[in-house]
């Protein structure tokens, strides 16, 4: 057994060397018992947004949806950043509800928009609220 550097703590399960601070193991996602809890969400990639249901957490990561695009070719993007709750998903996006409102998040492939040339509509990337793994104290 190598002894670990400090700032350093081996999973029990795989033996990869991770941070001291981290929650979860790099290599095989083993969720490490901590004293204190995370202080703010976990967040996981969406791989398929058809699983997400209703009243789920998403995370809209920035620089990503459909985007307008000037003639100098810098990009403004039309979806806000920000986290919604999904109402309902469909055939080629999540409508969803916000601190903006109501939305609807494009997750189809990319192609023009049919209504004006200059904007191109893109899927969202996308993250879940994964749930906690910790209990809190009282």
């Amino acid at each position: 057994m190598v002894k670990n550097k400090p700032g350093q703590k081996s999973c029990s399960e795989c033996g990869t060397i991770n941070g001291v601070r981290a929650f979860e193991c790099k290599e095989c996602n083993y969720e490490f018992k901590m004293k204190k809890a995370r202080k703010r969400p976990h967040y996981v990639p969406v791989e398929d947004f058809k699983t997400l249901e209703h009243g789920d957490e998403v995370k809209v990561i920035g620089g990503s949806g459909p985007y307008f695009e000037n003639a100098e070719g810098e990009r403004t993007y039309l979806t806000d950043r920000g986290t919604y709750r999904v109402i309902k998903t469909d055939a080629t996006g999540i409508q969803v509800y916000g601190g903006t409102g109501h939305g609807y998040l494009y997750m189809g492939k990319t192609c023009p928009s049919d209504c004006v040339a200059s904007i191109t509509k893109t899927a969202c990337k996308l993250k879940k609220r994964n749930q906690p793994n910790y209990t809190k104290r009282n």
